[in-house]
């Protein structure tokens, strides 16, 4: 339903008008804006009409200003089999683009694992959220499409877990602060976010990180036609073609 509401959208006169200068993750932007709107009562998508006249102002800051924020906590799966790689029983967990921190929390969440222990959880982000709060649980929310009811289950599972424990979210560029922030145990976790990375920034992340074990779920660089993420530890792949959202 939502994939062909964006379809519909992008055709939309008004949806140019929000935004001039398009970006490639704009329907998800403006989607998100949509969702956080209908979440908080104030609009319905039964008149999606309604909601761009009436909200339009709304909308363009939000499709400009508020990047994508998923935590798909089903990666966890895939995420526990790499540090199971690992082969640490202690783990210094340190996270890139974390968002809310959700995946951080990893081996609270019924898969099974192979009895390592987080001994610290941390996380960078530009726009760290904080989902103890009712407004950032809305927020990430928001990014999840409502006919996606697993999912929205165990997002909001998964916020409970969080707000009993919450971790330690840094604001700021992980390329710039994570050499200040990788001691000797520490593992850093990726999960689709340096593709969001110009070439030459992941390159710079690539040789902070160089020496540091990184574990990594993301999709190949330059690899649109690619279908799902790899599974990446230090470089050496362990899995192809794991599901985007983590569910098989």
């Amino acid at each position: 339903m939502y994939a062909a509401l964006a379809a519909r959208l992008a055709d939309d006169s008004r949806v140019a008008a929000l935004a001039p200068d398009l970006r490639w993750d704009f329907p998800l932007r403006l989607l998100g804006g949509m969702h956080y709107l209908v979440l908080g009562g104030e609009a319905s998508w039964d008149d999606v009409d309604a909601m761009l006249e009436e909200h339009a102002p709304f909308l363009a800051r939000f499709a400009a200003e508020q990047p994508v924020q998923t935590n798909e906590v089903a990666r966890s799966a895939a995420l526990l089999r790499g540090l199971a790689a690992v082969g640490r029983r202690r783990i210094d967990l340190l996270e890139l683009g974390t968002s809310a921190g959700l995946l951080l929390y990893l081996d609270r969440y019924g898969y099974d694992h192979d009895g390592f222990d987080i001994v610290r959880r941390r996380g960078i982000d530009l726009n760290p959220i904080d989902v103890t709060t009712d407004e950032g649980a809305r927020l990430l929310e928001a990014f999840v499409w409502p006919d996606q009811t697993e999912r929205i289950a165990r997002l909001r599972a998964a916020i409970e877990i969080v707000r009993e424990d919450p971790p330690e979210l840094i604001a700021g560029d992980y390329v710039e602060l994570v050499s200040e922030l990788v001691e000797e145990d520490t593992v850093v976790m990726s999960c689709v976010t340096t593709t969001y990375l110009p070439d030459e920034r992941y390159a710079e992340l690539v040789e902070k990180l160089r020496g540091t074990t990184w574990l990594s779920l993301e999709g190949p660089r330059h690899a649109r036609e690619y279908e799902g993420m790899q599974l990446v530890l230090d470089g050496r792949v362990l899995e192809e073609h794991v599901d985007y959202h983590g569910e098989s």
